[in-house]
């Protein structure tokens, strides 16, 4: 148990800094270290609260590269950013559908890369 949890934790800090690593490279132009890292976190605490309780519920029948995993990640992640954009009044849809693509896409191969087949035992 304590092995999957190291590998939930893997995949949740790869994915906060694949996420970073986009945000500084495409949607914001100055690069700054502390930024990075202040970036990486806030992105670590969305993935944290938002993704790993979708990840640990499709984790009951683990698949390796299921698009429907893709599917429910997107799915969570587009309703996240649309709740964000709405309460920033940005109800940009186009870029909210870009950006849930990117995270979902994100979380996804890393959970099917680092995870692989293995199944959590949580009770239903």
């Amino acid at each position: 148990m304590i092995n999957i949890i190291a590998l939930l934790f893997v995949c949740l800090v790869g994915s906060s800094i694949l996420s970073s690593l986009f945000y500084f490279l495409f949607l914001y132009t100055y690069f700054s270290f502390l930024a990075f890292i202040i970036v990486s976190i806030i992105y670590f605490l969305c993935y944290l609260f938002f993704a790993v309780p979708v990840q640990l519920w499709l984790r009951r029948r683990p698949k390796r590269f299921s698009v429907k995993h893709l599917l429910t990640y997107f799915s969570a992640a587009f309703f996240v950013i649309v709740i964000l954009f709405l309460m920033h009044d940005n109800p940009d849809f186009a870029s909210a559908f870009l950006l849930s693509s990117y995270h979902a896409f994100v979380f996804w191969l890393l959970d099917s890369i680092i995870l692989k087949d293995k199944m959590l035992n949580i009770p239903s």
